[in-house]
């Protein structure tokens, strides 16, 4: 008898799980006040073992913005206590694959745990993205609609808009615009018509937190992220272009970040903490280059961690 009510318990959590039927799952731990955590610091394409890919959560009182969706995200926002249902709004700063492999989970999985729907918001060609993504998703969706008898379509959860640095965004508790940067200053856009990366600021309350995104110096950005209260900025090192073939070198060069030229963007910016995220080999050498050209706060991100502002 006994047996049998384990074996009815079992059956039944797995039709739960199979129709989606998450009821269980504690709600999202309530927000006050404003801070980022950094889901995912990683930079580049491919899995690392002491980084995961690229994401940064916005908190802003009870709201929650996602800035980038590198490979991963769907664990680092487990291991920080949020489900992804409770993400509704997602900025890509632009469209390499490791600044968005994690957004199949992190929309599926919401669609699955009954989240109310998500809005992706970047450069050109996220609407194309997210028609693409719906696509997957909807096999998913036909199979758990068929086992719950529910009628629920990916199309009503999953929204999408392509940003211009015109237009911008607002919400009553965020204003984000939008600037193109020059990661892209070497592609032939020819192959890629419309392509952009961009670089967001998020003013909130008198506060503003700044996204490089990837990008090299370019001119406006200074002027772009002045008086931030945090500056969240890429940084590629001389490691990191030694680990490179040549062409690929070029690139690092002209379409990203040395410590350096971080310090010198902070110290014009007039910024009151500079964050790095998206990094790969750093050693204390580096973070030298970067206090040598700027006297502010500087932190090396690390996964999960949390900055108050």
């Amino acid at each position: 008898m006994k047996k049998h009510r384990i074996g009815k318990g079992l059956a039944m959590a797995a039709l739960m799980m199979a129709q989606g039927a998450w009821a269980a799952e504690s709600p999202a731990p309530t927000v006050s006040g404003n801070r980022l955590v950094l889901l995912g610091t990683g930079g580049g394409p491919g899995g690392r073992v002491d980084r995961s890919g690229i994401a940064t959560l916005l908190e802003v009182g009870g709201h929650r913005y996602l800035i980038d969706a590198g490979g991963g995200v769907s664990r680092q926002l487990a291991l920080a206590g949020v489900a992804e249902r409770d993400v509704p709004l997602v900025f890509l700063t632009h469209l390499h694959d490791d600044h968005y492999a994690g957004l199949l989970s992190l929309a599926s999985f919401g669609w699955s745990t009954r989240g109310t729907g998500m809005q992706l918001l970047g450069p050109a060609g996220t609407v194309d993205l997210a028609h693409a993504l719906g696509a997957v998703m909807e096999v998913n969706a036909r199979i758990r609609n068929a086992e719950s008898g529910q009628d629920r379509p990916v199309a009503g959860f999953l929204a999408a808009r392509d940003l211009t640095p015109e237009a911008g965004f607002a919400d009553g508790t965020v204003s984000v615009k939008a600037i193109a940067n020059s990661h892209y200053t070497l592609m032939d856009h020819a192959r890629a018509p419309g392509a952009q990366s961009l670089s967001y600021r998020f003013d909130m309350g008198g506060k503003a937190v700044v996204f490089t995104g990837d990008t090299g110096p370019m001119a406006g950005l200074a002027e772009f992220a002045r008086g931030a209260d945090v500056l969240v900025a890429e940084m590629a090192t001389a490691a990191d272009r030694a680990m490179v073939p040549p062409p690929v070198q070029r690139h690092m060069d002209v379409e990203h970040l040395s410590p350096a030229q971080v310090g010198d963007l902070a110290t014009q910016a007039g910024v009151r903490k500079l964050v790095l995220s998206h990094v790969g080999k750093v050693d204390e050498a580096d973070l030298a280059q970067v206090r040598a050209h700027y006297a502010g706060p500087v932190v090396l991100g690390r996964d999960l961690q949390s900055i108050a502002f």
